[in-house]
């Protein structure tokens, strides 16, 4: 019988989330290492009826299997249902490993999954590897200033593991020719889920702030540094709501208290890759822009045209970004 290792996937609202092609080749290079054969499965858990997303994109990024668990409670994310529904797909084989991305979905789950089935678990990985009987995982420590590798070994059980997202960009294609061509094996299961066992339901969907969106998942961030000053964040947070975008800060503004910790990005902050940055009273700094090297496209405002930020940028606007943006609002607004 061929070893598995599991990929479990998220949807989002217009089908498979993004970074899903980034865990699936890192899954099947492992794959293509065992000395074994070793087949890449895709999980995906709905609800009995849902419309499948896209998966002609499977088979490329080298996908085998794909199982879908199917349930009444699954047909909206809850902690409690991923664990019971996977935990319960976990009992009836054992795949070498399963990971996720480590979205805020993927953090919940995967450790409560671990916590309940007793398995070896490394969160926020930069890389993995499976040999020698145990799970191999690159990760950065002392806020992304140095790296280490940890061992885990698994006497002969399933390793679980998290992949930090934006590490190694989204692949189109990570197979042969031959292979994008080969039918994926589809299977549905039906988990068990007790009611008795979901403490949190949910009763409605409303839309994070701003300053709640992961800046990783965001297609669109708005930025600001020191030129916006404290009280220039809450006119920037404003407009990132009418844009529909999340909020970013330098490490400046983070330091100074202006915004979380959370919100920040560079070199000892987040690595994004929106469709559009735009960037409010940020000079351009390397710790800063090294952060937003995959954003397809830029947008900066600031007073001083010698500014790095303003040659990296894609458009440029001189001037005070407290005073554009509330202009930029009420054209928005009309």
């Amino acid at each position: 019988m061929s070893k598995e290792i599991w990929a479990v996937l998220e949807q989002g609202e217009t089908g498979l989330r993004e970074d899903s092609g980034e865990l699936l080749a890192e899954l099947t290079e492992i794959a293509q290492r065992q000395p074994e054969q070793t087949l890449v499965c895709a999980i995906l858990l709905i609800a009995p009826g849902s419309n499948l997303p896209d998966t002609a994109l499977l088979p490329r990024l080298g996908v085998r299997r794909l199982y879908l668990l199917e349930h009444t409670r699954l047909a909206h994310y809850t902690t409690e249902g991923y664990v019971s529904a996977l935990a319960w797909l976990l009992q009836q084989r054992a795949p070498a490993l399963v990971a996720s991305t480590a979205s805020a979905n993927g953090r919940a789950w995967m450790p409560r999954l671990a916590a309940r089935l007793q398995l070896p678990f490394v969160p926020g990985c930069l890389g993995l590897d499976l040999h020698d009987a145990a799970l191999f995982a690159l990760r950065s420590i002392y806020e992304g200033r140095a790296y280490i590798q940890t061992r885990a070994a698994l006497h002969g059980r399933t390793a679980l593991a998290t992949l930090a997202t934006g590490v190694r960009g989204v692949p189109t294609s990570v197979g042969t020719a031959a292979a994008d061509n080969q039918p994926i094996e589809m299977s549905t299961f039906t988990p068990e889920i007790k009611e008795q066992q979901e403490a949190v339901r949910r009763i409605a969907i409303q839309a994070p702030s701003p300053e709640e969106v992961e800046l990783d998942v965001a297609e669109r961030i708005v930025a600001g540094g020191r030129g916006v000053g404290r009280e220039g964040f809450a006119s920037l947070a404003s407009f990132a709501r009418l844009l529909g975008a999340a909020v970013g800060a330098t490490r400046v503004a983070t330091d100074r208290g202006w915004v979380e910790h959370e919100r920040q990005i560079g070199a000892t902050g987040k690595s994004v890759h929106p469709k559009l940055y735009l960037a409010c009273g940020i000079s351009g700094a390397a710790q800063h822009t090294s952060g937003i090297r995959e954003a397809e496209t830029i947008v900066a405002i600031n007073p001083d045209r010698n500014a790095p930020i303003l040659a990296l940028a894609d458009l440029g606007l001189l001037g005070d970004a407290n005073e554009i943006l509330p202009l930029a609002a009420k054209m928005l607004e009309t």
